[in-house]
């Protein structure tokens, strides 16, 4: 039996050699040769085409869930955690319904428009006699409403000695012309009280003045103002329409002061001064008062 095996046929044999020839002279009885050459390796049978899809794509989906899932860290906040304050300090929650309360142990700062505390005012400047602080519409002599209050209470303790009274900042509650709810601070020499404006950043003006018998201290050199024209406390009515003979003079009851006088100019109506009364425009009147006009809407804003 002959048989040609791959060696063979790479070494050069005839193409036409039939290996299966001898096969055609078997009778049963003997051994069938073999067919190959025994030294040629198993050939591993291919892999299936569906199988390798399957694994591949099983991949694409553990590679996909993968990916999510840190994707997904970085963007959303764990539940579990703690909730971090908005901002250092604050120690207030919000209930269901939206309510913000502060928690136990803990103290509300002061609103940012209450001012606390402001230093005492000091004497500044030159000292101006008594004959020379006039009351005017915007001004007590040279010291103008309007103007820097630490300059300005600083002249009048120059001129008047240390103040009685010193209020330091407090709400108004518009008894002295500020506009209530506002920041005001009264000052105060014997009768004469000077009315200081603070604004939320602490700014002080003087807003206003006013004279009055009724906050007492008449034997206070400040009892002795009087205004340009030489009106001054206890002139009688008379002596008031007078002096402005010229001016618009006008008589109303008032919820706090009982009976007012307003003197306006003739020319414009602007309010120039005005004040209580201590008894009734007839005869027998005096002037208990002369103030400023009020500083709300004028120099402090009324609040919101």
């Amino acid at each position: 039996m002959r048989y040609r095996t791959e060696r063979q046929v790479s070494d050069g044999y005839d193409d036409d050699f039939d290996p299966y020839e001898d096969l055609m002279d078997l009778t049963g009885t003997e051994n069938v040769p073999p067919l190959e050459d025994p030294t040629t390796p198993v050939a591993t049978p291919p892999r299936s085409p569906l199988l390798m899809g399957l694994i591949v794509g099983l991949f694409l989906v553990i590679l996909s869930i993968a990916a999510f899932e840190v994707i997904g860290q970085d963007e959303e906040p764990d539940p579990s955690a703690a909730p971090s304050s908005s901002a250092a300090g604050d120690s207030s929650t919000t209930d269901a319904s939206g309510t913000t309360a502060e928690q136990p142990g803990t103290t509300a700062e002061p609103p940012a428009s209450v001012v606390v505390d402001l230093p005492e005012f000091t004497a500044t400047g030159n000292a101006v006699d008594i004959a020379d602080l006039a009351l005017m519409v915007d001004a007590i002599g040279p010291i103008k409403l309007g103007t820097s209050a630490p300059r300005s209470v600083g002249r009048l303790i120059t001129s008047l000695g240390p103040p009685d009274e010193d209020s330091g900042a407090v709400e108004s509650t518009g008894e002295f012309g500020t506009c209530p709810g506002a920041i005001e601070r009264i000052v105060r020499w014997g009768p004469l009280v000077a009315v200081v404006v603070v604004d939320d950043d602490g700014t002080q003006t003087l807003g206003g003045y006013r004279l009055d018998t009724e906050y007492g201290g008449l034997g206070s050199p400040a009892a002795d103002l009087r205004t340009l024209s030489g009106l001054k406390l206890g002139n009688s009515v008379e002596r008031l329409e007078s002096i402005y003979a010229g001016f618009e003079i006008a008589y109303a009851p008032h919820p706090d002061l009982n009976e007012i006088y307003e003197l306006r100019s003739s020319n414009t109506g602007n309010l120039l001064l005005w004040g209580p009364l201590g008894s009734s425009q007839g005869s027998g009147g005096f002037i208990r008062g002369i103030y400023s006009p009020d500083a709300c809407g004028r120099f402090s804003e009324p609040v919101e």
